[in-house]
């Protein structure tokens, strides 16, 4: 059984091993996820988590964007 995670929302799956190096959608995002090998699992690095991190520190600058007062200048 191989056990990942959406790389961009963070979703967890188990598959059996007969689809690893599979591509997949995401049932939640829509994004397409290659399933890793069960030897890729063991060695695993967190890239996909590190993406997801990422994408979600993003969205939370962008939120904090949209609600900082314009900038005031002299002329």
């Amino acid at each position: 059984m191989i056990k990942f995670q959406c790389s961009k929302c963070g979703k967890s799956y188990k598959v059996a091993d007969e689809y690893a190096g599979k591509r997949v959608r995401c049932k939640d995002c829509s994004t397409i996820n290659t399933i890793p090998s069960s030897q890729q699992e063991q060695e695993k690095v967190g890239c996909g988590d590190s993406v997801a991190i990422y994408n979600s520190l993003l969205e939370e600058l962008s939120k904090f964007e949209k609600q900082a007062p314009p900038l005031e200048t002299e002329v």
